[in-house]
């Protein structure tokens, strides 16, 4: 399963983090003109960029709100390691990923994703305090 944000969660991204892209949507649900989508082939003609596994972006701030399967979300975690890590290599522009997840503390992506050098800030929302 995956959780939804909303149009005002999407507004408050674009606004005040500059994101403009997502990184997990399809036609059906993305906000933005451009989106990363699992199926490229139908999905380019409505905007998709391809896969998120494919996107390498050397600035830019996204929202990743990925399927919440445990493998899909490592993938998702050690790509976004990688983007990281060249960034600071060769001193590109700032990057940045929202990354909406859940909590479950036992979940190797979890894991990494709170451990990681990159981590500015986590924002923990309690299951009963948000609509998904």
């Amino acid at each position: 399963f995956q959780a939804a944000c909303t149009e005002h969660v999407f507004d408050v991204l674009h606004t005040h983090f500059g994101v403009n892209l997502e990184c997990f949507a399809s036609p059906l649900n993305s906000r933005y003109a451009r989106y990363c989508s699992a199926f490229p082939d139908t999905d380019a003609c409505f905007g998709s960029l391809g896969s998120f596994f494919n996107f390498y972006p050397t600035a830019g701030s996204f929202q990743a709100n990925p399927p919440f399967e445990p493998a899909l979300m490592l993938a998702m975690v050690q790509h976004m390691e990688r983007l990281f890590s060249n960034n600071a290599d060769n001193n590109d522009g700032p990057l940045s990923f929202i990354v909406v997840v859940p909590g479950w503390k036992e979940c190797e992506a979890f894991q990494l994703l709170q451990s990681s050098a990159y981590l500015q800030t986590a924002v923990p929302i309690a299951q009963s305090d948000h609509g998904f």
